[in-house]
């Protein structure tokens, strides 16, 4: 189960998106379609509060080793944006990402430090868990485009493609009535050197305000269609005092 969850901490809690086509051109309506957005779940300032330290907890079902009934397991994250990241799956193992460094270690025993396409590919995903934040989507270094909308859960949706510079995409489509956001679209890679992808959706519900902004505090994910992970947001704490130490490499 450990090796199985590492999948899935690496492909989708960081949340690696897809490869961006070349051309990276400004859309005026994808511009439109964040300003709905931000303006819907709190407003521009109070998204920024975002780059605050923060902690947050989640617990939630692993589907991937099989069995219908899933596999219970604990989160607990730290970050403080964009650079320091952390995520431990309780029992089981750690993701700390520190400036330009990186490491992996296990309850088990043994710390992994990252380098090479390993190491570059985690720092891309810590900065599409950032992403995911909606703040940081103002941020010149990434193109917005307007796509086709898709229905959610007998829902339309509005579609809006964010193209970052180091040639990645993520596909966010928001509810047609609401802008909150429904459900996320991306290839994401199952290995560290970029080996094999698979296709990924993420489906979110039951938005609820943390730190005076609303965002969904459950999350259903699928690979290839198959249901793979439930998540839950149960604890979130913004402006938090986060200690440092947990962003060292670990011993």
């Amino acid at each position: 189960m450990t090796r199985k969850l590492m999948v899935f901490a690496l492909v989708v809690v960081v949340g690696a998106p897809a490869f961006a086509s070349n051309a990276l051109a400004d859309d005026k309506e994808g511009k439109e379609i964040l300003q709905r957005v931000m303006k819907a779940v709190g407003g521009e300032r109070s998204l920024a509060r975002f780059k605050a330290p923060m902690l947050w907890m989640e617990r939630g079902r692993y589907y991937g080793g099989g069995g219908g009934e899933g596999r219970p397991f604990v989160a607990q994250y730290a970050a403080r944006w964009p650079d320091w990241y952390r995520q431990e799956i309780e029992g089981a193992f750690a993701i700390t990402a520190s400036g330009k460094k990186a490491w992996v270690s296990r309850a088990a025993g043994g710390v992994q430090k990252l380098a090479g396409a390993r190491l570059a590919e985690r720092l891309k995903r810590v900065r599409a868990a950032w992403a995911r934040r909606l703040f940081p989507l103002t941020d010149k270094s990434y193109k917005l485009s307007r796509i086709d909308g898709v229905e959610v859960d007998g829902r339309a949706t509005v579609g809006l493609k964010a193209s970052h510079s180091d040639g990645r995409d993520i596909k966010f489509f928001f509810d047609e009535k609401t802008y909150l956001i429904a459900k996320i679209e991306m290839e994401v890679l199952t290995s560290g050197d970029g080996a094999a992808s698979i296709s990924s959706e993420a489906f979110f519900t039951d938005h609820r305000y943390f730190g005076g902004v609303k965002m969904p505090s459950k999350m259903k994910l699928l690979y290839d269609k198959k249901l793979y992970v439930e998540t839950e947001t149960v604890d979130y704490k913004i402006f938090a005092t986060v200690d440092p130490g947990l962003f060292k490499e670990p011993t």
